[in-house]
């Protein structure tokens, strides 16, 4: 396992202690949950994402945390990462004796926003296909993980999932007719066979895993019709409707321009 870093935040009322953990040093981990009541795990993807989330887990579970709020994916059986990353806690946390929320959010709207450069100089394009995708704001998961932990939802013992989407979802070529008014030019989706995508980003010296990442995203959840599903978890949680693609679109537009 490699070595890495990480701030942990712990908030009591007003008061935010930042923490530094060393996943090299269980010590480190070990005091980083002592006296923690629940467990918010978000971390982003690396090959090393299973194995640090599995030993916060184990130390939060031995330290007496009761409960983990586990920010994971809209995930099937799949051998493409970070699924099969998130996947791999999920079970792990399926036999710690520890209550949990999964919060499983549909793909990002964020990751319109990581095509940016390529909205730019007028590369934007994939293998998504023509479906919609009912992308979610990150903000909507975060406000999820909120409410859940502050209403009382997320302690204890209680072990369930949330299934998180965005309100509707839209394909690629129409999520390009939205941004093109919002950015005052006109956006093309490209549409390339996987291998075709592939060849392209790796060009533009993207590495390997955020390739087969991004990829394996267009082909798995676009193309096949994985993130076209809805659902009302949000809005039975916050109160309110989740914010659309079109909502962050304008509220982001100057990230293409």
């Amino acid at each position: 396992m490699r070595r890495r870093t990480w701030r942990c935040e712990r908030t009591a009322r007003a008061r935010t202690t930042s923490l530094h953990i060393d996943y090299a040093d269980a010590g480190s981990i070990a005091s980083a949950v002592d006296g923690a009541s629940v467990l918010v795990i978000t971390l982003g993807s690396s090959e090393d994402q299973a194995h640090q989330e599995i030993a916060l887990i184990d130390a939060a579970a031995h330290a007496g945390v009761e409960h983990v709020v586990k920010v994971s994916s809209w995930a099937w059986p799949s051998r493409m990462h970070p699924p099969d990353w998130h996947l791999e806690v999920e079970d792990h946390l399926s036999k710690v004796d520890i209550g949990y929320s999964l919060l499983r959010p549909m793909t990002f709207s964020a990751v319109i926003g990581a095509q940016a450069e390529l909205i730019k100089n007028d590369l934007w394009g994939g293998a998504a296909g023509t479906l919609p995708a009912n992308l979610i704001d990150v903000r909507d998961v975060a406000d999820v993980a909120t409410q859940l932990i502050l209403s009382g939802e997320a302690s204890g013992s209680v072990r369930r999932p949330y299934h998180l989407t965005g309100p509707d979802g839209l394909s690629m070529d129409a999520i390009a007719e939205h941004l093109s008014p919002a950015i005052g030019r006109t956006v093309n989706y490209t549409h390339r066979t996987p291998d075709e995508q592939r060849a392209l980003l790796l060009s533009l010296g993207l590495p390997d895993m955020i390739v087969g990442l991004l990829v394996g995203i267009d082909v798995e959840a676009f193309a096949s019709g994985a993130s076209t599903e809805k659902t009302s978890t949000v809005e039975a949680v916050l109160g309110r409707p989740p914010r659309s693609i079109p909502d962050w679109i304008t509220e982001n537009a100057e990230l293409f321009r």
